[in-house]
């Protein structure tokens, strides 16, 4: 029994100001859902997202998270939508695995060195025109409906190394987009070390890490980079690109750039 699809937008009244001149406007925001991941019976952790592909996004978190190596480790995923006493509607994924080993009470130190320790290099020798990659930017919005009615969706999407979309994905958070994308991969046997990851948001840590457990080689963004996004991608072999007002810029390893 397949779940009903859920609204992905909300609308709500507000007033929009003008110069001195205030008028009633309706606004059309994203919807925000809780989603609780149960892992053997034991919750694990709950996530806030925008509840489309949802056995994606379950399936592509618990991959980057190092809980699983392997999609066939997930023996059962079940999705169920339960309705609180106070009326909110909160999404379940019941996950069996029976290879894991759930470590309670994780500080966030521990969390912060897991990400440090859970970095991995991308070994691959592809390499892939600037003059495809530089191109999206333009495209991007292709893949952004739900930004274009709210304005408040990041977008990822996986490209060839020749420029062809093959999947993507869009959420109120640039994480859940990434594992959206991700579990999508997973799910479907697509292989990720010749293809292109394009976020419509900026890259973090946490962000290339996942980048990195998936294999990606070339990660794309519309924004700068932090600090650790940079240093992060260095050792872990990923080409980082930022698109910000079309300057193009490369942060590491240039070489899988078939023009340098």
């Amino acid at each position: 029994m397949s779940m009903p699809s859920h609204d992905l937008t909300k609308t709500f009244h507000s007033f929009a100001c003008s110069g001195d001149e205030f008028s009633s406007e309706t606004s059309e925001l994203i919807v925000e859902t809780p989603l609780e991941i149960v892992i053997n019976r034991k919750k694990h952790v709950l996530i806030m997202f925008t509840p489309q592909m949802i056995r994606e996004l379950v399936v592509g978190y618990i991959f980057t998270e190092g809980l699983i190596s392997n999609i066939t480790e997930i023996e059962e995923c079940i999705i169920s939508l339960v309705r609180k006493e106070d009326g909110e509607q909160v999404i379940y994924a019941k996950v069996t695995i029976p290879s894991f080993k759930s470590d309670s009470g994780i500080s966030w130190t521990k969390k912060y060195n897991g990400l440090k320790d859970g970095l991995k290099r991308v070994e691959n020798r592809h390499r892939f025109s600037m003059d495809v990659l530089k191109g999206f930017s333009q495209r991007l919005e292709e893949f952004q409906p739900l930004y274009k009615r709210t304005g408040g969706a990041h977008a990822a999407v996986l490209y060839d190394f020749d420029g062809k979309a093959i999947l993507h994905s869009e959420d109120m958070a640039r994480h859940n987009a990434l594992d959206k994308v991700i579990g999508s991969a997973l799910i479907k046997g697509v292989p990720c070390e010749d293809k292109i990851l394009v976020s419509s948001g900026r890259a973090n840590l946490d962000m290339i890490r996942k980048s990195a457990r998936a294999g990606f080689p070339v990660f794309v963004i519309m924004s700068r980079p932090t600090s650790k996004a940079v240093e992060a991608a260095e050792f872990c072999n990923i080409t980082l690109i930022d698109l910000v007002r079309n300057t193009n810029r490369i942060h590491s390893h240039v070489h899988r750039i078939k023009e340098f």
